[in-house]
Formats: structure tokens, sequence, C-alpha cells
């Protein structure tokens, strides 16, 4: 099957007693599904493996506030990320591409992302898409590899990885008018560096002499450690998905109200214009921390109250 377009769902007024924020604008939410592939796979590259994590139909959706995007975020099954102006993404030929998002607490995630043969006429309406939304590449390996396996590709992606978190921590880009635009230097570096990572000898030196050299327990450590990463980051862009959506986070004007109750998130979401609040990676852990930092908050609220029921009784 190749794809196909969906329509919007623009959310109902919310019901509520006082008049708000939410209550005045939540008419105008709305997720529209831009872009639907079957026959996907997903692999997390890690520590030189590559571990599948999804298959089924590749979907891109939108949240918008009438015409003002909000997030967008990919979703294969139950495995969902947020689409940032300045996450890398690599074609590496036809049906073959690399998404990798930095996110705290270590290296980048680096999902492979598999197409069937049979989605091949619908490549060129993800490219255009992709070109538009991220710091997208395309990459002429040095041999045909139309028939890529991602296991043999993978040493390659951890040397990729390392590049990138320093990449990304000399900046990404900078906003302006309220939109997040990519600095031709970072995207410069991350297509030229990448494209001769990506190119070398998959059994070159370094990446993977060092690799050799880790303890098979570290190693199998490391790889959990980052599966929890993978798991939290697709529990928490659901939530955040689902949080827009029910008006918690909306825009008036330039502004975005706060997505989440706690003091750290509103005084950075009202900072924040609402054009970029998915659209960059540094937006993206700032709003992810927030949300965390809020949920926590809601726990500890939570468990202190159920204390105190039982302390009356």
């Amino acid at each position: 099957m190749g794809c196909c377009f969906h329509g919007s769902t623009t959310m109902p007024p919310m019901e509520t007693s006082t008049t708000s924020v939410a209550e005045q604008y939540s008419s105008n939410l709305r997720q529209e599904v831009l872009l639907q592939i079957a026959g996907c796979k997903v692999h997390l590259m890690d520590e030189g493996e590559a571990l599948e994590m999804a298959q089924g139909h590749f979907m891109i959706t939108k949240t918008f506030d009438e015409n003002v995007s909000l997030a967008t975020i990919i979703k294969v099954d139950d495995l969902q990320w947020p689409l940032t102006k300045d996450e890398p993404v690599v074609k590496l030929d036809a049906l073959h591409y690399l998404f990798s998002l930095p996110v705290k607490d270590g290296e980048p995630l680096s999902y492979g992302v598999t197409f069937s043969q049979e989605s091949f006429a619908s490549m060129s309406l993800l490219d255009s898409f992709l070109k538009e939304h991220c710091c997208f590449s395309g990459l002429k390996l040095s041999k045909n590899n139309n028939d890529l396996d991602w296991r043999e590709f993978a040493p390659r992606v951890d040397d990729y990885n390392h590049f990138l978190a320093k990449a990304i921590a000399g900046g990404t880009g900078h906003i302006v008018k309220g939109i997040f635009i990519c600095s031709n230097a970072y995207t410069n570096k991350v297509q030229k560096g990448g494209e001769t990572i990506l190119n070398s000898n998959a059994d070159g030196r370094n990446g993977v002499v060092a690799r050799e050299k880790t303890a098979a327990a570290s190693k199998k450590n490391k790889i959990n450690k980052n599966l929890k990463r993978v798991r939290k980051l697709s529990k928490m862009t659901e939530k955040l998905s689902k949080s827009l959506l029910s008006g918690v986070g909306i825009v008036s004007g330039s502004v975005m109200a706060p997505v989440v109750k706690s003091q750290t998130g509103q005084k950075f979401l009202k900072m924040l214009p609402g054009e970029v609040l998915l659209a960059s990676l540094d937006a993206l852990n700032k709003v992810l921390d927030a949300a965390e930092a809020a949920e926590k908050q809601t726990l500890t609220a939570t468990s202190k109250a159920a204390s105190r029921m039982i302390s009356k009784r």
C-alpha cells in the first residue's frame, strides 16, 4: 500500500464553569494526519546493535491552534517522537531513513526507519515534507545499499551520534519573529560531517575498536538504559499531544500558555512563541523537563493526599 492523507479533527469547546484562555481558544485546536505510509519498520541504533522497536503504519501528525503549528509528531504503532526543525534526518537510500533525536541524559536516540518496496512511490512526498520540517539531507552511500542491513550499519551510527552531540552543543539555530530557523553553520556541519561518518567503512577503526573493549555486561546495561529512554520519550510525546488537544496548552497571539502547571513550566512556556513549542531540540527538552517536573509534582501531591486520608481514619 502507498500513502494517504487524512483530514483534520477539530476539538469541541471545553465545558468549564469559569472563563479561561483554554475555553476561549479550545474550539480552534485540531490535529491533522498529514501523511500515512503502510509497511514500515523502526530499529533503535545503539551500541553497535539494531533493535527492532515497532512496525506498522508510519504516520506524521500535526497539532494546530488556528493556523499556528504547535507540534509535529511521528508515530509507528506505539512508538512516537516529535519532529523538530533542527532534528537531523538522513535519507540513506530509496527506502531507508535515519532519524536522530538528541534528548537529555545521554547521546542522541537514532531510529533506523525502513519502508517497503510498495511504498516507493510515496517517498517523494515524505522527502518534500522532511525538507521543510527538519534538518534533512540525502546521503550518497559509497555502495549500493538498497538492501541495507541495519545490524551492519549500526556501528557507523554510534560514531555519528558522538558527532551530533558535539554539533548540537554548539547551537542549532535562533528564533526570528517567533519562528525557529536553523543556522547555516549547524546545517552545513551536520550534513557534511554526517555524510563523511555514515559513508565510512562500517568496520573502520575508532568506533569498533572502542566497542570491542566494552564489557558485555556494560554494553547490555547501556542498551537497557536507552530502551528506557525510548519508552519514556514515546510516553511523554503522547502526553504532550493529548495535553495540547485537550486545551491544556493553547496559543494566544504569540505567547504559549502553560502546558503544565509547574512553576518551571509556566515560566518557560509563557516566554515561548507558539510557533516553536516543539520546533527545536532545545525547546523540546525544556518542555519535556517541565512536563516531567509536573508529573512528579502531581504524584507527590497525590501521595500526600492519600497519606492525609489514611491518617484521619
